[in-house]
Formats: C-alpha cells, structure tokens, sequence
C-alpha cells in the first residue's frame, strides 16, 4: 500500500460530554480558530453522560466559520435515513456547505433496543445499511418523488428536500470484509479509529477497500480515508507515525482525541511537520 495524493487534513474528535456545554462549544471555536479541517463527534444517543450529537453539531455549525463538522459515525439504528438525510443537507445549508455525513452500522444493540430500536445480526446491519445509502441519496437526487423498496429501509412516493448545499460525502465507519467492500463500492470516505485498527493492519484493509472500488468501475484515489486517534505521545512521535500512515498506509486525514488543551498542539506542531514530511516524501 502507499500515498494515493490526497491533500492532507487534520481534525478533533470532540466527547459530547454534558457535563460541560459551554466547553464544547469553546472546543470547537479553538479548533476553527487555529485551522484544524474536521470536527467529528460520536453517536450513542443511548449514553447518558452525552448531549445529542446532532444538536451539538447544529450549534457547533452556526458557531463556527470554517470547520468542517460530521457525526463519527452516526447510529443507523435509531436514526432513519430519511429523516438524517433532511436533517445531514438542512446542516449543510446552514453552514454554507460544511457537514459530511459519517455512517455506522450501529453498536452496543443492548442499549439500541432499549430505547426502540433494533437488534441486528452482523449481516443484517450491513444490509441495512447498503439500503440506507441508497435511501439517502435517492433523499438527496433532486427528484420531486423517490421510491424504494428494501428489507430494511423503504420510501412510498416521498417528496424530499431540500437539497445540500454541496455533495455531502458518505463516510463509512468500517473493520469487517463486508464493511471494507462496501466502502469501496459505495461511500466516499473511511473512518476507521486506531484503537481497533492499529496502523499495521491499514494496508490490508486499503487493499480491500481499493478492489472492491476497483470492481465497481471506482477510482480508489477518490475515497477519503481518515483515522480517528487517541494516545499519549511526543510531537515526534505522532509526526512519524502520522508520515508513515500516509506515505506508506495511504491514510490523509487525521482526528485526534483527547483534551481541548491538546488542539494548539496539533494544529501548530503536529499537523504542519507531518505536512512537510509529506511533502518532502512525494517529492522525492
């Protein structure tokens, strides 16, 4: 596996914690004030410690001037996609174009059941989500009236609307074969987090995803693929490490978690030594 050339963004992966919504937003003004590209948050609608997702991206949107915000990943289960996909390009005209939408299968099916939604085997949650992309974009296409009939997911004649203010990409939160291929026949981006997928394992999984992209008549190159981090480590070392996972692993986007305090960090010594490593590497 190598470098696929993609521009290289940096981002922060925010805790909705509710202990603190002042916080949250001021996290998110430092991190739009220094630079950073992305803002993600997690999706546990289920976890009592946290504010919603979707409406803490909705103040961080209208807070904010420049970052670019998404769920990292959004809980298909107890979300419908029809109704994410109003509320993913609603988002998106309200911050002039700035909202991505990362998808997951779902997890922790307890908790998912206990507030109503449902429990899914390991095949199923992938067909279900298959069908909710295709909802989603059928939701996004422009059309005054969209049709679908699937297992999971179906609409009747629906009128949606309005449309996004740009083309939101589809990033897929994904580890399993099935998942992988999916990425590559179908999403624009990969979100994987390295606490389950430590960057010796990139390449196989790059591997995957680029033949099934390839099989669906796809360029790989065209796929965003950023890694969601966590850890304790000196500037040189994320510097290296983040250098080989691009030029060797072909990742380009990078989101760190981890305290507020951190962000200067990232932003002004970390992100633009892995930048000019990059740099430097493709060059040569």
């Amino acid at each position: 596996m190598s470098d696929y050339g993609r521009p290289l963004e940096f981002g922060y992966f925010l805790e909705p914690s509710a202990a603190d919504p002042a916080g949250l937003l001021e996290a998110a003004r430092t991190a739009d004030r220094l630079g950073l590209d992305l803002l993600g948050i997690q999706d546990h609608p289920y976890q009592p410690t946290f504010v919603d997702t979707w409406m803490l991206l909705s103040a961080i949107g209208v807070s904010t001037e420049n970052i670019r915000i998404f769920p990292d990943v959004a809980s298909l289960p107890l979300r419908p996609p029809a109704v994410m996909a109003k509320s993913a390009a609603s988002l998106d005209l309200l911050t002039a174009g700035r909202f991505e939408l990362g998808l997951g299968t779902g997890a922790f099916w307890d908790p998912i059941a206990a507030m109503g939604g449902p429990r899914r085997t390991p095949g199923e949650a992938v067909a279900a989500l298959n069908e909710a992309i295709d909802v989603i974009r059928l939701w996004w296409s422009g059309q005054r009236s969209v049709r679908y009939d699937g297992a999971h997911y179906s609409l009747t004649g629906s009128h949606p609307g309005p449309q996004p203010a740009h083309d939101i990409g589809i990033w897929l939160g994904a580890y399993g074969p099935k998942m992988l291929d999916l990425v590559g026949t179908k999403a624009e981006g990969w979100l994987p987090s390295m606490g389950y997928l430590p960057p010796e394992n990139l390449a196989a999984a790059n591997s995957r995803i680029d033949r099934a992209a390839e099989g669906a008549g796809r360029d790989p190159s065209t796929i965003n693929r950023i890694y969601n981090l966590w850890g304790d480590k000196s500037t040189a070392e994320w510097v290296d490490l983040l250098t080989g996972c691009v030029l060797e692993h072909g990742m380009n986007g990078f989101l760190f978690g981890g305290a507020p305090s951190e962000l200067p960090r990232i932003a002004e010594e970390i992100a633009p030594a892995v930048r000019e490593n990059v740099e430097n590497g493709r060059t040569a």
